[in-house]
């Protein structure tokens, strides 16, 4: 993976809620009437938001699978009502959303709500009683949720040691793109194209959320022997001209070949046309499964846009709120706190500074929603709201005290133990006196993948040596046991399919590997680890 870039490659593609709405023989379908809080907005619009939608909170699919679409419920007679039809013996669990993951709710006494459960045995109608909702401060309280405006600011931050100022994952045409995201049909029709074009790809990209902000990019030919050209429809007239094209892509040249220039975009709420600078790249190196269209020979290509970075000031106290440039602050960002005042903001794995959401990790736990805590002076606190567009924040105190040590070179590693898929128990504690190489890692994950050859080298370079390796596999048990398979893996390996371990570990990305000394202690982690590198660095302590 190229960390410089952050590839975002690991695509979240879920069932679409409709098809549980598909009334059949089998299915059973339950009323539900809900009584909500009497201070809920006069504009709201109720979700239910549960297993059946993977928990899509209502925000048109933006959440945690882009194909996702929460319920509205109707309001009638001061309830809030909505049929929902599953197949019969079908066990859900959901909760009451207003349209994002900070609008769920929550218990009277502004704790975590369970998630609800129904099973749908029989047709009836629930009951239920939202009595609080997780944004909206009680008016006793209301002084203590401070409102702290936001500005725009940049300050560098850097994944695993290398500066990113962008985040960008693999460009789609419609064919491919339409698995995961529902394009408006609207803004995905080519108005006009040279003549000339032979092999023609459109490709399709959100730059901004609201639906007009979409970008088409061409890749074509002018004859059958002709190299592909690159072309980006500029002044977003869904038209691409001869005028439009910015490079021509070399499919002998192996090296980064890559276009950056500004297109415009109409922002949520403004009058007129605001640009953002967007950068184009030919793919050559992409993991085995990942294309950008299904046509055979089309050019892979991804884009990278400038991650959207607000600065809050919260009693003499710094901190940092940021998403991609397509997202909605509403929808998913991340807050970072310069913990060791550097004036750089890490986020890559064994980093402190970083605060964000784990979807995976919810949907693991079937815990939903969960919100993190952070520590800011001598309080720890919780984000009540965000408005979409960052340009403020809501926080609310709470007594639930998270954060975490950094995990850095010199320090000791976190303490473990786990019991291996051939039922063996390891702890940090039995392997001491050794050097051990842990591998969080996945058979999901390329880049993890392409590292198994040079993990094997080692292992078997220094398997007689003081020298222990211990994959922990953030996948299930049976992928697991096929690719230990498949790739004929012979050190230990932990299933890590709730990601506990690597939550331990702090690990942000795969694979991520830590060396650990005889005595319990970091010795190397990081781009030290990876790659080509990994046998020098290894040398260094065993050879």
């Amino acid at each position: 993976m190229k960390t410089s870039i952050l590839w975002v490659i690991s695509i979240l593609c879920f069932a679409s809620f409709a098809n549980a709405q598909n009334t059949t023989p089998d299915s059973i379908t339950i009323t539900f009437k809900v009584v909500v809080p009497e201070n809920t907005p006069e504009n709201a619009t109720i979700f239910w938001t549960g297993s059946l939608n993977h928990w899509d909170p209502g925000n048109q699919g933006r959440g945690f699978g882009a194909k996702d679409y929460a319920l509205p419920l109707k309001h009638s007679d001061d309830k809030w009502i909505i049929k929902i039809t599953a197949q019969k013996g079908k066990k859900a669990l959901y909760k009451y959303t207003r349209g994002s993951i900070y609008s769920a709710e929550e218990q009277a006494d502004y704790t975590y709500h369970p998630a609800r459960t129904i099973i749908f045995n029989e047709s009836k109608t629930i009951i239920d009683t939202v009595r609080v909702w997780h944004d909206i401060p009680p008016e006793a309280l209301k002084k203590s949720w401070p409102l702290i405006n936001l500005k725009r600011t940049q300050i560098p931050v850097t994944y695993n040691g290398t500066l990113f100022n962008y985040r960008g994952t693999i460009l789609y045409d419609k064919a491919m793109g339409s698995i995961f995201y529902n394009f408006y049909k609207e803004n995905i029709l080519v108005q006009d194209a040279p003549e000339n074009f032979f092999e023609a790809v459109y490709y399709y990209q959100k730059i901004y959320p609201a639906p007009q902000n979409i970008q088409l990019i061409a890749a074509a030919k002018t004859g059958p022997e002709r190299p592909w050209y690159l072309y980006v429809d500029k002044n977003t007239d869904q038209s691409i001209s001869l005028e439009e094209k910015v490079m021509k892509l070399n499919t002998e040249n192996k090296k980064a070949q890559s276009w950056t220039g500004k297109v415009p975009y109409f922002p949520i709420g403004k009058a007129g046309v605001d640009s953002v600078k967007l950068t184009i790249q030919f793919l050559t190196n992409l993991p085995e499964g990942y294309r950008s269209s299904i046509i055979d020979g089309a050019p892979n290509l991804g884009f990278k846009l400038p991650v959207k970075q607000k600065q809050g000031k919260l009693n003499g106290n710094i901190f940092y709120v940021q998403t991609n440039f397509p997202t909605s602050f509403t929808d998913y960002h991340t807050l970072l706190i310069d913990h060791n005042h550097n004036d750089t903001l890490e986020v890559g794995s064994g980093s402190n500074e970083i605060f964000s959401i784990s979807f995976n990790k919810m949907h693991l736990k079937q815990k939903f929603y969960l919100y993190y805590s952070f520590k800011l002076g001598n309080q720890f606190w919780q984000i009540a709201s965000i408005s979409p567009t960052g340009n403020w924040i809501r926080l609310r105190p709470t007594t639930k005290k998270e954060g975490r040590e950094p995990i850095t070179a010199g320090a000791p590693a976190p303490v473990w133990k786990a019991v291996t898929l051939s039922g063996d128990t390891l702890s940090s504690e039995s392997l001491k006196g050794n050097y051990v190489l842990l591998d969080f890692w996945g058979s999901w994950c390329g880049p993890c993948r392409k590292e198994i050859p040079l993990l094997k080298q080692a292992y078997f370079k220094f398997k007689n040596q003081n020298f222990k390796m211990v994959g922990f596999a953030y996948e299930s048990e049976k992928s697991l046991e096929k690719a230990m398979e498949e790739y004929d893996l012979l050190w230990p390996q932990v299933l890590d399919n709730k990601g506990t371990y690597s939550a331990k570990f702090l690990v942000r990305g795969y694979p991520t590997h830590y060396l650990i000394g005889p005595d319990g202690e970091v010795l190397e982690m990081g781009s030290a680890l990876r790659g080509e590198k990994l046998i020098s660095t290894l040398e260094k302590y065993l050879e």
